[in-house]
C-alpha cells in the first residue's frame, strides 16, 4: 500500500483479505490516463487559450496579410474552422464517456 501512496495506519474498518483482493484488483487493471483531456493536444486550460489564440491569430496574418482576403470572409472562415472544431470534439468527448461505461 505504501508503494501505491497510501498510509496502512489510516485504513479502518475493512478486513485484510478484502483489503488485498481489492488492491490486487486495482492494480491489475489501472485506469487508462488521458495525456490530453483539452483539445489542440492541451493538458490545461491555459495552455489551450494560448494555442487557440495563436491558432487563431495565424490563421488571419495568412489569410489577410499573405492571401489578401477581406476581413469578414477571414473572420467567417475562422468561426467555421472553430465550430468545426468544436463539433469534432464533443464528439471525441461523447465516444470517451461511452468507452468508460462500456469498461465498467
Amino acid at each position: 500500500l505504501r508503494g501505491e501512496g497510501f498510509n496502512p495506519a489510516q485504513l479502518t474498518g475493512i478486513e485484510k483479505a478484502d483489503l488485498v483482493e481489492k488492491v490486487f484488483i486495482l492494480c491489475s487493471n489501472p485506469v487508462e490516463e488521458d495525456l490530453y483531456p483539452l483539445p489542440l493536444y492541451s493538458n490545461c486550460m491555459p495552455q489551450f487559450v494560448l494555442r487557440a489564440l495563436f491558432l487563431g491569430l495565424l490563421w488571419m496574418f495568412i489569410l489577410c496579410y499573405l492571401c489578401r482576403f477581406p476581413l469578414a470572409p477571414t473572420l467567417g472562415s475562422l468561426f467555421l474552422l472553430a465550430l468545426g472544431l468544436a463539433l469534432r470534439n464533443i464528439k471525441i468527448t461523447k465516444d470517451k464517456a461511452s468507452k468508460r461505461r462500456k469498461r465498467q
